[in-house]
């Protein structure tokens, strides 16, 4: 009895220390409070990797205000389930809690990617969600806020969620600091390649990072993939709960990211706000990307982001950036600002360089003035890919309000897929453009297919360089209802230039250009690779050119009808020996028909001798054999004079050629009119 006695004590002191141990329990379950259940997050994970998750699954409220400074990484190894799920939340009302990791990290990182230090490090994880946990470091050390890891080549993180929660590094002058990493489970500190992956088994799937505050960092958001099975699903930004990107790059010289993606299948990077210099950052002075997607598949979306881009030095920067085949490519209704922008590299907006063949970028636009005092050229929209079949949408964009004070040319929408695309350019706006001496091209659209130019306007150039309003083409080329209008040039100045095999202008408007300088000036150019080129209702006014060739239409096109269309007050301020007229047909034959044509002057000219007039309502100058020119019912006012000598005006001007073998023949049923 007397040895009963003691064991029996015993037993009861183990049975009470077990029922006060949550340990006790097995699986975690329910709702633990930080502190109360445990004393804070380190204690808290520790207990979670030891008995794993319960049914229900576990979630941990870590109070409001509550603060944990750690020497050491918190690493989950506990994996969760859709039933069993693992989450840290803030709990109750009021600041959220702040872990900070304060050591200065064991490894020393040499490549952004490589294997570094985390705050916090899920390791192989799956259903785990950090709601309102903000995380922090205090060196560059730390290379990593939130971080996924795969220990090995079949385990990796699956639907993770890091959302409304602040993390803020210390990037100092480090290119390796990152905000959120998701990691391909980097083996080296030299090397960001990670894992051989075997299956899928190895991937990252549906992660979705949502409604945080990044800052202080060289890349807030660094996806990896691995090459045998790309990451899945990756989410940064939705619909009411975008990220914050701040103060980033900056500090360091090397390439900087907002957003970066290798190796991964159907991403979207949305509703996010973008700004490298907000929040106490600094211009970058490398090589600049606000999305860059590396090397993706499936679908990809960067649409509703609001950029902000400060840059300096010579590289060049991209707001969004996809050189990369893909299933579909969404970019739409983005915004784009400059802050400080002083970089000499050209600048692109949207860069979708790409083989994909279905791609909409629709409702794009700049916010207020985008400035820059460098030399390089802008780009609102840019691709060079050679997608083989299916149809580029370029629809309500805005690319507005831009002024280079240096030498670098602009180009609004430019898109050269000289391959089997379709193309539709619709209803777009460009607008209140100041460069110096650099080239302007409104929209430059080249395909091998269809190419629909519809509604779209260009307004307000001012630049002392070469000027085209819209340069287009396609095996079949429509350009209808465009307006260019208001543009100053030094140099020669197309306001519509077509090449297309077939080409189709119809109802277009070009007026209002100056033309300062020696060059050339043309409201509409019809290229002679137009093999069958048709203008119709097209008005063509209030052109000003200081060289000494201006034209209201230039008609190359090798067959076709030039009809109803109307072209007036074309002033050449030339004192030398211009040609002003009013249709120059250049080669080939045509039907010209019920056109009306007027008010062409040239106050100044000197021409050489009464045969070469120096103002011309219908001027040909074909020396094509064998091909018939038809003049019809065209209209004509002529009400020239000039202070020069030998002037002189034709209402129809054909070039003598010597020999029959270069002749034409051409008739005319037209009214000229000159006054009384």
């Amino acid at each position: 009895m007397k040895k009963i006695l003691p064991v029996l004590a015993r037993l009861i002191v183990v049975a009470c220390i077990l029922l006060l141990s949550p340990k006790a329990f097995g699986q975690l379950t329910g709702i633990k409070n930080i502190p109360g259940d445990y004393p804070n997050v380190s204690a808290a994970v520790t207990d979670l990797n030891l008995q794993g998750v319960g049914a229900g699954g576990v979630t941990f409220n870590i109070a409001a205000g509550f603060t944990e400074s750690t020497s050491a990484q918190i690493t989950i190894t506990a994996t969760g389930t859709a039933a069993n799920p693992i989450v840290f939340q803030k709990g109750g009302a009021g600041a959220n809690p702040v872990i900070t990791r304060t050591d200065l990290g064991a490894l020393t990182t040499s490549t952004i990617g490589g294997q570094g230090d985390a705050v916090i490090m899920l390791d192989g994880s799956d259903f785990v969600t950090f709601n309102r946990i903000d995380v922090q470091a205090s060196n560059s050390g730390i290379e990593y806020g939130y971080m996924t890891n795969k220990p090995n080549a079949n385990d990796g993180c699956k639907n993770i969620t890091i959302q409304n929660s602040v993390v803020t590094m210390t990037k100092g002058t480090s290119g390796f600091v990152v905000g959120i990493h998701i990691s391909n489970g980097p083996t080296s500190v030299s090397v960001a390649t990670g894992q051989t992956l075997t299956s899928v088994a190895g991937a990252n799937e549906n992660i979705t990072i949502t409604g945080n505050t990044i800052q202080n960092v060289h890349v807030p958001v660094y996806v990896r993939g691995g090459t045998g099975s790309y990451d899945q699903n990756i989410i940064v930004g939705q619909n009411g709960a975008g990220n914050i990107l701040q103060n980033f790059g900056g500090g360091s010289a090397t390439t900087t990211y907002g957003v970066y993606f290798i190796y991964a299948n159907n991403v979207s990077v949305d509703y996010n706000t973008i700004n490298n210099i907000a929040g106490g950052g600094t211009a970058h002075a490398s090589t600049f990307y606000g999305v860059f997607y590396s090397v993706v598949s499936g679908t990809v979306s960067g649409s509703n982001n609001a950029f902000t881009t400060s840059v300096s030095g010579a590289s060049a920067s991209y707001s969004l950036y996809n050189g990369n085949l893909a299933t579909t490519e969404a970019f739409n209704n983005n915004t784009f600002a400059s802050g400080t922008f002083s970089s000499t590299g050209a600048h692109y907006m949207v860069y979708a360089s790409n083989g994909t063949t279905n791609k909409t970028i629709n409702g794009n636009s700049i916010v207020g003035t985008f400035t820059r005092t460098g030399a390089g050229a802008i780009y609102g929209y840019y691709n060079f890919g050679s997608p083989a079949g299916g149809t580029e949408t370029l629809t309500n964009n805005n690319f507005s309000n831009i002024t280079n004070t240096g030498a670098g040319a602009i180009y609004g929408i430019y898109t050269f897929t000289t391959t089997s695309q379709n193309r539709t350019c619709t209803n777009n706006t460009l607008a209140n453009w100041n460069t110096g001496s650099g080239s302007v091209y409104g929209y430059y659209t080249v395909s091998g297919n269809n190419n629909q130019v519809l509604n779209n306007t260009m307004n307000n150039v001012t630049t002392t360089g070469l000027v085209y309003g819209i340069y287009a083409s396609g095996n079949v080329f429509t350009a209808t209802n465009n307006k260019v209008s208001n543009i100053s040039s030094g140099s020669t100045c197309y306001g519509l230039y077509a090449y297309g095999t077939t080409s189709t202008l119809a109802n277009d408007t070009i007026f209002g250009i100056t033309q300062t300088a020696t060059g050339a000036t043309y409201g509409i150019y019809m290229s002679s690779s137009a093999t069958n080129g048709n203008i119709s209702n097209c008005e063509v006014r209030n052109l000003v050119s200081a060289g000494t060739t201006l034209a209201g239409m230039y008609l190359g096109q090798g067959g076709g009808t030039v009809n109803r269309n109307k072209v007036y007050n074309l002033t050449s301020t030339s004192v030398l020996a211009p040609t002003v007229s009013g249709l120059l047909i250049g080669t080939n034959g045509m039907d010209v028909i019920n056109n009306i044509i007027g008010d062409i002057k040239s106050p100044a000219a000197n021409s050489a001798s009464g045969l070469a007039p120096s103002v011309r309502g219908i001027n040909i100058t074909s020396a094509t054999a064998l091909k018939n020119i038809n003049l019809y019912h065209n209209t004509i006012y002529l009400n020239a004079s000039s202070t020069g000598a030998n002037f002189s005006t034709a209402g129809v001007f054909a070039t003598i050629n010597a020999t029959a073998t270069t002749a034409r023949s051409w008739r005319s049923r037209h009214r000229v009119a000159t006054p009384s």
